[in-house]
């Protein structure tokens, strides 16, 4: 989703998406969290219709406060409309189920790409040159004993400077390297 709706008291967990019956939408499950409380379970069935959303056990005023909050916040826009192309942005008003909609998508996109950052940064030696993200063929990071004396090697063939992934933290280097995957322009 191209909109990134900013709110901190909503939240999901538990979240189980099953992939292969996402036709129209994505077919999850979740518990819907309020305030850091469990309130409701959330559903869609995957083709196309609603999340539906069943509140817990003596939680129905907090799904109800939920749902007010929701509405509340700023419509979601989306530039190029409908089709993608038009000239009007397609403007959506908030509500409760559409939020967690757009939290599960979220969720389960990041899911996915930290699965294949994982992937990427545990069988490859990655690195940033000159605004690209570049990888050596046929050498993969977990067989690099002394991982220091082979990255300073590194650096020394290159004239420009480079950044290498293993070298930063895990938090940063998922960042920059869905920075370079995700761009319009990847390396």
């Amino acid at each position: 989703m191209e909109t990134i709706i900013k709110q901190d008291r909503i939240a999901l967990k538990s979240l189980k998406v099953a992939q292969f019956a996402s036709e129209e939408t994505l077919c999850f499950t979740a518990i819907v969290l309020f305030d850091g409380v469990a309130i409701a379970q959330a559903r869609n069935d995957g083709r196309g219709g609603s999340t539906f959303l069943h509140a817990l056990e003596g939680k129905a005023a907090q799904l109800s406060e939920a749902g007010q909050f929701a509405k509340g916040l700023s419509p979601a826009r989306f530039e190029g409309g409908i089709t993608g192309q038009d000239d009007a942005p397609l403007i959506i008003n908030m509500t409760l189920d559409f939020l967690v909609d757009h939290l599960a998508e979220t969720q389960h996109t990041d899911r996915k790409l930290r699965t294949a950052f994982t992937r990427d940064i545990g069988n490859k030696v990655l690195f940033i040159k000159n605004g690209k993200l570049l990888f050596l063929k046929g050498v993969k990071l977990k067989t690099i004993t002394d991982r220091p004396a082979y990255f300073t090697a590194l650096r020394a063939r290159h004239t420009l400077p480079i950044v290498i992934l293993a070298e930063l933290p895990p938090d940063e280097a998922f960042a920059l390297w869905k920075r370079y995957v995700l761009s319009d322009h990847p390396s």
